[in-house]
């Protein structure tokens, strides 16, 4: 009998130490801070799905550094699935709510800092789609970008120089979306 509630007290502690209220979980490099575990499931193999959601002043944070990118969000839909190397990374993800996105690639240099209402980031196809709202602001070797007033922005990053296709947000049957590219300054 001692035994048995020995065993009880044991499992309770180690169910309570892995509430899916505020945590954070690995995989490989990739790491996701949450609020709420909403659910996870492994399919088709090694592929995982994770579903998870912010809190008031605590948003999910996904960072994956071999994908070169970080988005915070209120929710998020990922999967994840073996690279060539058979270590898990981002296959695809949607994210929704506030979304900020940052994308900093050392070779060839590129960074982008977005915002929109939901983002899709597509592993295998090398996209990420901004959806709703979205500001986006690009950086080369050579040139600084900046989108404004745009519904919807595709950037195609596994291209050499990442191909960007807009689509502007309309005020009164006209288009009100920007685009801006200006030279860097070099430094001689």
């Amino acid at each position: 009998m001692r035994w048995w509630c020995v065993a009880l007290v044991l499992m309770s502690a180690c169910l309570s130490a892995q509430s899916p209220q505020g945590g954070q979980i690995q995989f490989g490099k990739v790491r996701i801070n949450y609020d709420t575990l909403v659910s996870t499931r492994r399919v088709k193999g090694d592929q995982v799905e994770i579903q998870v959601q912010g809190g008031r002043g605590a948003p999910v944070r996904l960072e994956s550094p071999e994908q070169y990118f970080t988005l915070t969000c209120a929710q998020l839909k990922a999967t994840l699935a073996p690279n060539e190397q058979n270590q898990l990374t981002v296959r695809g993800a949607e994210a929704t709510g506030q979304v900020n996105f940052r994308y900093n690639r050392p070779n060839p240099l590129s960074r982008l800092d977005g915002t929109a209402r939901r983002v899709l980031y597509d592993g295998q196809q090398q996209t990420v789609t901004f959806e709703g709202d979205v500001a986006l602001d690009g950086e080369d070797e050579f040139y600084k970008m900046r989108w404004r007033n745009n519904e919807r922005i595709v950037v195609y990053l596994s291209e050499e120089t990442q191909r960007v296709e807009a689509q502007s947000q309309t005020r009164d049957g006209k288009p009100i979306g920007e685009m801006l590219i200006e030279p860097k300054e070099r430094k001689p």
